[in-house]
């Protein structure tokens, strides 16, 4: 097995907050799987990189997926991908720094041609150091607790009006936003399954702040 060690700085690449470091389709496979990943999901790679987790989740699943970073060159090579793959009408790459606070996840304001029931992505991944995690934490949090309650609204306005619409059957689910990190988790917010040996994270609705420890940095290592 190939291992590459973790960058240990602040600001490991100029311009980025993480490095790019590549992941395997078993490590991908087992995040999908641990995220019930279901055909009206909407996937986001918060970044992606070469965008390998949005293209085997389009291609294995069958799923919307959309990946962002600030690298052009890397996201060049993941549309070239994911065109070889068969996938293209499926995925989407953007150049978009979820770095920027006033970033909001929403998919219309990342790709405005995207069509979905689903105001926010349904599935967020993230192959990311703890210092990039910090960054978004607080604001996936608050999607994916407030996003639970409306749909839990929603549904209940739509079993109390009897509506039989296809749009109110639609409506009528109620989407679990849920969040899979890898290798590295959130520090402010506790984990509703880990798996060891593949090192991933499930966050949903259910899952709680819990009071931060201090990062080891004494370079761990990443898949």
């Amino acid at each position: 097995m190939n291992w590459i060690p973790y960058l240990d700085e602040l600001d490991p690449l100029p311009g980025q907050c993480c490095p790019y470091a590549t992941s395997s389709p078993f490590s991908i496979d087992r995040m999908l799987q641990i995220a019930n990943t279901q055909k009206d999901d909407v996937l986001l790679d918060i970044g992606c990189g070469d965008g390998r987790i949005a293209i085997y989740a389009a291609k294995h699943y069958g799923i919307r997926a959309i990946g962002i970073d600030i690298n052009p060159d890397l996201l060049a090579k993941a549309a070239k991908d994911a065109k070889q793959e068969g996938v293209e009408h499926l995925v989407s790459f953007k150049i978009k720094s979820f770095a920027d606070e006033s970033f909001d996840f929403k998919l219309k304001n990342i790709d405005e041609t995207i069509e979905s029931v689903h105001t926010y992505p349904t599935i967020f991944t993230c192959y990311l150091i703890p210092q990039a995690l910090k960054l978004i934490e607080q604001r996936l949090k608050n999607i994916v607790r407030t996003q639970h309650i409306l749909n839990i609204d929603n549904q209940n306005t739509n079993n109390n009006n009897n509506t039989t619409t296809t749009e109110s059957l639609e409506n009528n689910k109620v989407y679990n936003t849920r969040v899979v990190a890898y290798i590295f988790d959130m520090e402010r917010w506790t984990h509703t399954y880990h798996d060891e040996q593949f090192k991933i994270f499930l966050y949903n609705h259910t899952s709680q702040d819990k009071v931060p420890v201090t990062v080891d940095s004494q370079n761990p290592w990443i898949l």
